[in-house]
């Protein structure tokens, strides 16, 4: 009986192993990798250029410049004066402030060359008598400007000029000066230099050339430039004869006389509409101008 009850203990002791052995174990299947799932990238749409145009930036319209017109002379209490020369071995510009009433209240001075060759160069020059602007110049006729900003917002075109070449003084001895000639036709021509009232205001410039002896009087306009009826040259030349041309009274305007090569008087004389006449030049040119 004992050794039954035995047999089967170790029966039920071995089919629980058999029970045990068989939960605990795993499957093929259940030993298998799972497969990996790769997720493909999905096709974007091709990248768009950009359709923006380029924008175009307007350049804000520039007006004329105080460069642009003729001359005009400020009021009296707003004059200033510059002069200009042209060193004749170097053809070197230089450009020079004088003062005058106005200098506290100008706020800047810009002086503008433009060279025979089309160069065009500006500098300012300083409020302060003496000051100077210095430009590269050529061997021709080059032209200088001076345009004046005051503090009061006005602004003047207060010189325009051409500098040409002049020669440079040669050592001779001096001769003996020649007689200045006279006019024999008297009137308009007669009595000394006289400048017309401010609002009848002109500038003539009048040179030799030291070469060729031309004298060549240039219109540089002024207030009174379209109150202007005509304007005379007058010229007595030393050998005695006497030669008038009219000058028109646009700016830049010119009027030629051949000279000779002896002292040369040149005057000018302007006629108004008001019926008004002034001679406002009078120079005595010798065989160098």
């Amino acid at each position: 009986m004992d050794g039954k009850r035995s047999v089967i203990l170790l029966a039920l002791v071995v089919t629980g192993f058999l029970l045990l052995a068989g939960c605990t174990s795993t499957s093929p299947e259940d030993t298998a990798v799972a497969p990996v799932t790769t997720t493909m990238p999905t096709n974007l749409p091709p990248t768009l250029e950009s359709t923006h145009e380029p924008v175009q930036v307007q350049e804000p319209d520039i007006g004329p410049s105080n460069f642009d017109g003729s001359v005009v002379l400020p009021p009296d209490d707003l004059t200033i004066s510059v002069s200009a020369q042209k060193d004749p071995v170097y053809n070197q510009i230089t450009v020079v402030f004088d003062g005058g009433k106005g200098q506290q209240l100008v706020r800047d001075i810009t002086v503008r060359v433009t060279t025979s060759d089309g160069m065009v160069s500006e500098q300012p020059l300083d409020v302060k008598r003496g000051s100077e602007a210095v430009f590269s110049g050529t061997k021709g006729n080059d032209r200088v400007q001076v345009a004046v900003n005051y503090k009061n917002g006005e602004s003047y075109l207060i010189f325009d000029q051409i500098v040409g070449q002049i020669r440079a003084p040669e050592m001779t001895e001096t001769p003996t000066p020649a007689p200045v000639p006279e006019s024999q036709e008297g009137g308009k021509y007669d009595g000394p230099v006289t400048q017309p009232p401010k609002n009848l205001l002109v500038s003539v410039d009048v040179d030799k050339d030291p070469v060729y002896r031309v004298i060549t009087a240039t219109f540089r306009g002024g207030h009174g430039q379209t109150l202007v009826k005509m304007i005379e040259v007058h010229a007595l030349l030393s050998d005695g004869s006497e030669v008038t041309e009219e000058l028109s009274n646009n700016i830049g305007g010119e009027a030629e006389i051949q000279g000779t090569n002896g002292n040369d008087k040149v005057q000018v004389v302007v006629f108004y509409k008001n019926g008004e006449q002034y001679k406002i030049s009078e120079k005595v040119f010798g065989p160098r101008g």
